[in-house]
């Protein structure tokens, strides 16, 4: 069957010689690798500038559900982002943003709503001012697609605890959240991208509410491992 979809780039690695294995999260067919070969010379340059990063593509190609690899039929840049690959800051988000996919996304079938939310986000982002929020904002957010998204009931309560992903108002549990640490993690959860502007959290607790949110996930995504990009985001928020 040939399948003709939008498609965002999670990662890719050298395969052999002269190929490349890419990692995509397609509109309609959730996850797919594809082998790509590269050649030499100014043919190879332009083939590495379609699988930056959380490029949006699109392709066409044969689906066979037998097969681990795929071969596109045809592949195009959908969107010619206008900076978040010139921006220093925006590619460090974005590495890391498409570290934490690539971890989160394993074996993810067709899901419509999640792969909209990520498209316009990275839209988003790339025709907005940088901000040091943006990722905080999307981690959160993206709890809603795989299950786990804070219940905010109780938000009013004392203490959220982390490994339920509930507001307690008993201090009982191994990680939880109270006084500052979730004062900021409120106003995190709070927030859209269209308000995201009124932030006016300090480095520090950025750093905090980050390591909180990356906590979160380990707590509820079996093997989520360490993510080897979160080194240099916090250097850049420093």
């Amino acid at each position: 069957m040939i399948v003709s979809t939008k498609g965002i780039v999670l990662n890719k690695f050298s395969y052999k010689e002269s190929s490349l294995i890419v990692r995509i999260i397609t509109r309609k067919a959730g996850i797919c690798s594809f082998i790509v070969r590269v050649g030499k010379g100014k043919k190879k340059k332009n083939i590495f500038n379609y699988f930056h990063p959380l490029s949006i593509l699109e392709i066409d190609f044969v689906l066979n559900n037998k097969r681990d690899l795929h071969f596109f039929k045809e592949v195009d840049l959908k969107v010619n982002f206008k900076s978040i690959y010139i921006d220093n800051n925006k590619s460090v988000v974005v590495m890391f943003l498409s570290e934490i996919l690539s971890k989160t996304l394993k074996f993810q079938e067709k899901d419509l709503l999640l792969y909209d939310f990520i498209e316009t986000s990275i839209i988003y982002f790339d025709e907005s001012d940088f901000t040091p929020y943006f990722h905080l904002v999307f981690l959160i957010r993206l709890t809603q697609y795989f299950g786990f998204y804070p219940d905010s009931e109780n938000k009013h309560y004392d203490f959220f605890d982390l490994e339920q992903g509930i507001y307690i108002n008993i201090e009982s549990g191994n990680y939880l959240l109270k006084g500052n640490e979730l004062t900021c993690f409120n106003n995190i959860l709070g927030t859209n991208f269209d308000n995201i502007k009124s932030l006016t959290l300090s480095s520090m607790q950025r750093k905090k509410v980050l390591d909180n949110i990356i906590l979160y996930y380990r707590l509820h995504i079996d093997s989520f491992n360490s993510i080897k990009s979160l080194d240099i985001l916090r250097k850049l928020f420093e």
